[in-house]
């Protein structure tokens, strides 16, 4: 079959937009990008993710267009800052090579003294599709690295909040020096907020920078968490609500015991890498799928159940240094295998535990909050 040259321009033009639409991975350059250029695209960075980089200049406070890391074509995932004292370079640690052109150019996070707005930049990144995604934000001062700090929050992250800085001399990047890592879960039209201020250390004296970031994708099977146990919607059994998002306080660990999944939930064998990690634990857990979920949680041991409906056991695991995952133990079967589950198929999970102290009920046992995901491609 023969095409005109319009015909074979048009189906082109579609494939690069497609293309750009669905790139959701990205490494950014953060600074005066005029004196430090952009690293190559051979730098992969902490992320090892190499790519194009897209320089991010904070003077305007307009959103930026992100560039695709293979095509290096604009995408319509932007990201926005607001706040700091704006862009600067400073090579006086001489870093080598791509390390010096992503670390020597930076943004000024200032302190709280620098007038209009010193002391906070807020980066708001917009367009990204649902999914998982793993945030890298390079925090460290190019001027003095051992002496200012800068602390980097990202909304919703399960990590809290992370401070930068210390003596670097180049790759490998170092966590808690060169840069912090947040893993981060959204929804459709949801944004990552990144949160990068003047540490909390001599605030009035400590001036944070901003060097740049990767935002990395993951191919893991997205999942919902619900029945938090944090006082956000049922309460726990004595009011011993948990952490943000961690299930219901135990007598081990007061943040309460939180149940996370990785990997593909592929329903067939040689796809199914799905893992379910329960981390808080004291004693053993027994992992369990449901067909349903309870409108209204219901008190059970110290926790609430909320995976209720077509109650499948899966497996018990014994954990190590408070964590335990599952497939895991005595049951390395894939969890398709354990749960049954076929492509399409939406499955709810917790893991029930036991906590030996007496601490809210008579009963010694507790269960992380749930997560919902769907099997398949």
């Amino acid at each position: 079959m023969h095409h005109s040259p319009a015909v074979l321009i048009s189906v082109l033009a579609l494939g690069a937009l497609a293309a750009r639409a669905s790139a959701q991975s990205f490494n950014l350059d953060v600074g005066s990008n005029i004196s430090a250029p952009v690293p190559s695209p051979t730098y992969g960075a902490a992320a090892l993710q190499p790519g194009f980089w897209s320089p991010v200049a904070t003077t305007s406070g307009n959103p930026v267009a992100l560039l695709d890391l293979n095509s290096n074509l604009p995408t319509s995932v932007t990201i926005q800052p607001s706040g700091g004292y704006g862009d600067f370079y400073d090579n006086s640690q001489a870093w080598p090579g791509d390390d010096r052109n992503l670390m020597a150019d930076a943004s000024d996070v200032a302190n709280l003294a620098v007038p209009p707005s010193g002391g906070l930049i807020t980066w708001t990144i917009s367009g990204l599709s649902a999914g998982k995604y793993t945030i890298f934000t390079y925090a460290l001062a190019p001027d003095f690295p051992a002496s200012y700090t800068t602390t980097v929050e990202v909304t919703g992250a399960v990590e809290g909040a992370q401070t930068t800085g210390g003596v670097w001399s180049g790759s490998p990047h170092v966590l808690g020096v060169s840069y912090a890592r947040h893993t981060r879960t959204i929804l459709a039209g949801q944004n990552i907020v990144v949160r990068t201020s003047n540490s909390t250390t001599n605030p009035a004296t400590n001036f944070g920078s901003v060097n740049g970031f990767q935002i990395v994708k993951s191919t893991d099977t997205p999942s919902t968490s619900f029945c938090l146990g944090d006082g956000t919607g049922a309460a726990c059994p004595c009011g011993n609500n948990g952490a943000a998002g961690r299930g219901c306080q135990n007598a081990s660990f007061s943040a309460g015991a939180l149940l996370t999944s990785s990997g593909v939930a592929g329903a067939s064998a040689g796809t199914d890498t799905l893992v379910l990690t329960a981390a808080g634990l004291l004693g053993p857990g027994l992992f369990f799928q449901s067909t349903g979920s309870a409108a209204t949680p219901v008190p059970f041991g110290d926790g609430l159940l909320c995976a209720t409906t077509g109650i499948l056991r899966l497996g018990v695991v014994f954990p190590s240094a408070g964590s335990a995952s599952y497939p895991g133990g005595l049951t390395p079967n894939p969890i398709h295998v354990g749960g049954a589950t076929a492509n399409g198929d939406t499955r709810h999970y917790q893991c029930w535990y036991r906590d030996g102290l007496v601490f809210c009920t008579p009963a010694t046992s507790n269960l992380t909050q749930a997560i919902s995901l769907v099997w398949g491609p």
